[in-house]
């Protein structure tokens, strides 16, 4: 019993300080869209040799608190989640509730949805989606019925107080999560994060 009880003191003093140096996302920079995904259906029509995801979908459950019908994208603020060891975070998903199968663009398995604040009495994105220069990133991804993706994202912080959502672009139609309170700072609208290209096989310059 002695011996343990040193080993409790430690994981104690290392959860405290471990916790300590978590904090809410705080940036200067409008980022790049991060949302990867894999479908269960295959693209027969793609290229090949696009960048690929292992974040495949879920099934849903009966118990899952998920009540909407058709495709969906929800935020779950109701817990925060610690993100890369780094920063807060919370789930979001996106949610396919019919009975039919949905098709998304993606560019190297990277969705075409982006963080959007509501400034100046009008939304605009607070991240931004890289083009890349080779034909082969393009391809569709898919979700079936009652299928879910699940994501994490950055729990924002600026000086500015406002509403944050999500846009998800699905050929000429646009689906919006549900509305969060957050803040970020004004640069965020604009000051591209940026990336410069490292060869063929990282076909983005921005």
């Amino acid at each position: 019993m002695k011996s343990i009880i040193p080993i409790l003191i430690f994981l104690l003093f290392y959860n405290i300080s471990f916790t300590q140096n978590i904090k809410d996302f705080n940036t200067e920079f409008m980022l790049r869209g991060s949302f990867y995904a894999k479908s269960s259906i295959a693209d027969s029509l793609a290229l090949g040799g696009f960048g690929t995801s292992s974040n495949t979908p879920k099934k849903l459950k009966k118990e899952n608190n998920l009540r909407k019908s058709d495709l969906f994208l929800k935020i779950d603020n109701s817990k925060e989640i610690v993100v890369a060891k780094s920063y807060y975070g919370y789930k979001f998903y996106i949610v396919n509730r019919s009975t039919k199968t949905h098709k998304f663009m993606a560019s190297d398995s990277r969705l075409d949805i982006v963080a959007e604040a509501y400034i100046d009495n009008k939304w605009q994105p607070i991240e931004y989606l890289p083009s890349s220069f080779c034909g082969n990133s393009y391809h569709s991804l898919y979700l079936k019925p009652y299928e879910y993706w699940e994501f994490e994202i950055p729990k924002f912080h600026g000086s500015i107080k406002t509403k944050i959502r999500y846009c998800l672009k699905q050929g000429n139609k646009e689906v919006y999560s549900n509305e969060i309170e957050g803040s970020i700072n004004k640069t965020q609208l604009s000051k591209k994060e940026g990336s410069q290209s490292k060869g063929l096989m990282d076909p983005y310059n921005d």
